[in-house]
């Protein structure tokens, strides 16, 4: 009996001495459990700006795979993400890691190119509006691929074929640039501004512009017939009418006592 409990007590001496598995034991070991990222808010941490709780997604499709976004801090002072792609059963499918400077953002999903399948759109930097975007692509089987940086407040897919990027230039300017998506790359193309004429207090009405740059020339088109192609996209026209100048409130006819 004596010997039963000293093996015993040496098996649980063992025991309490052994490490406690982690969540990096192997590619297929159980995870941690993360809180979901739509629950959780980044933190306002003052001068050291804005702190990011560890979350995870799930994929909107019956693959199971989940997108887990882990912070920790970097030696320059910004923050590493790293990003897991996890399927159903605990494996990493493959792993994603940015630099990601002072940005209240957090990595969402989205499919911004509408073919279909999720993307992810990781946020390095938010300057005083526009946000700079690590834009990873899915190409097949929850793999995906780093395809570019667009910078702005928000992204559409016009009929035409384009990404097209919106951001703030002021108050009174914002810009739409129009992208095209090849194979793994992300190219810029035109950009136009629109513009407020007048006065805060009194605007008179609304500019449409084309930035005469490299990249209108390698368009092949002149800057007229770029005016009237990309001044007439969707997105561009929104803006338009958005910041248009409401017209005056019609004055209603005085009414009489009979």
């Amino acid at each position: 009996m004596r010997l039963h409990l000293a093996i015993c007590a040496m098996a649980l001496g063992l025991a309490a001495c052994s490490p406690a598995p982690t969540e990096e034991a192997g590619a297929n070991a159980k995870r941690l459990h993360l809180p979901e990222c739509a629950a959780v808010e980044a933190e306002d941490a003052g001068a050291d700006g804005w702190k990011h709780p560890d979350c995870r997604m799930m994929l909107p499709d019956q693959s199971g795979i989940a997108i887990e976004a882990r912070y920790t801090p970097a030696e320059d002072d910004s923050t590493k993400v790293t990003v897991q792609i996890v399927a159903a059963g605990d494996a990493t499918l493959q792993t994603i890691e940015e630099r990601m400077g002072n940005t209240f953002n957090g990595p969402t999903l989205e499919d911004v190119d509408k073919d279909g399948m999720v993307d992810i759109l990781i946020p390095l930097e938010t300057g005083n509006v526009n946000t700079t975007w690590a834009f990873w692509k899915q190409m097949s089987e929850g793999k995906f691929a780093r395809v570019g940086e667009p910078s702005g407040v928000d992204i559409d897919k016009t009929d035409s074929g384009y990404l097209a990027v919106q951001g703030r230039s002021s108050a009174a300017e914002y810009y739409v640039t129009f992208y095209k998506l090849a194979g793994e790359t992300l190219q810029q193309g035109v950009t136009v501004r629109v513009t407020v004429q007048g006065e805060p207090d009194k605007i008179t009405g609304v500019e449409c512009a084309i930035e005469v740059d490299e990249q209108l020339a390698a368009s092949g088109l002149t800057a007229e017939a770029g005016q009237a192609q990309f001044c007439a996209e969707a997105p561009v026209q929104a803006l338009i009418k958005d910041m248009a100048p409401v017209p005056d409130a019609a004055v209603a006819p005085a009414t009489t006592t009979p």
